[in-house]
């Protein structure tokens, strides 16, 4: 330890602390702890804001260490083995004394598209709807000889073709081709 600070005036203090900082030699004080310096070293990382990669310049940071009887004297009795005893604190950094070699150029990041909603093309308008009908039933020869209720949408299911005969109330008897709502429907 480079000194034992007693008795100063609180700016005295202070002073000694940072001179004793700037010289690289750490300080104590009786009964409240021990200033020193940490060295960061220069680092590659990453802007929060922008996400490009940088390097973080080498740095010294004040920390200081709580003397145990502080500690005890804080806490009010609790023992110095229950709590931290090392904090850092929020001084700025020092600026370092050695050179820094010139930030190395990083490639820059491929740009990503936003992605976008797709385009949907407007309601159609209700004049042009048609509104759902049930389907019409159709009265077919079955293969036993017997008269079956079809809906259209199963007469292909039943073997009807253009030229099978059908019957509905609306239409009477018909071949399957010459109604318009079939066509299309069966070949």
């Amino acid at each position: 330890m480079a000194s034992v600070v007693e008795n100063l005036p609180f700016g005295e203090v202070i002073s000694s602390v940072v001179a004793s900082l700037e010289s690289g030699k750490d300080i104590k004080i009786e009964g409240f702890g021990t200033f020193s310096l940490i060295e960061k070293p220069e680092r590659e990382g990453r802007n929060p804001r922008t996400g490009q990669p940088t390097i973080y310049k080498p740095t010294r940071r004040p920390k200081i260490t709580f003397d145990k009887k502080f500690l005890e004297r804080v806490y009010a009795g609790a023992s110095a083995s229950e709590t931290s005893t090392e904090t850092t604190s929020a001084i700025a950094p020092v600026a370092s004394p050695a050179p820094t070699p010139a930030p190395v150029a990083a490639p820059a990041p491929t740009p990503v598209a936003a992605p976008t909603a797709p385009v949907l093309p407007p309601p159609i308008p209700a004049e042009l709807l048609t509104p759902s009908q049930p389907p019409t039933l159709w009265q077919i020869k079955a293969p036993d000889n017997s008269f079956v209720e079809v809906p259209s949408n199963e007469l292909p299911n039943w073997g009807v073709g253009a030229n099978t005969p059908i019957y509905s109330a609306a239409t009477g008897w018909k071949l399957a081709g010459s109604i318009p709502e079939l066509v299309g429907l069966v070949q």
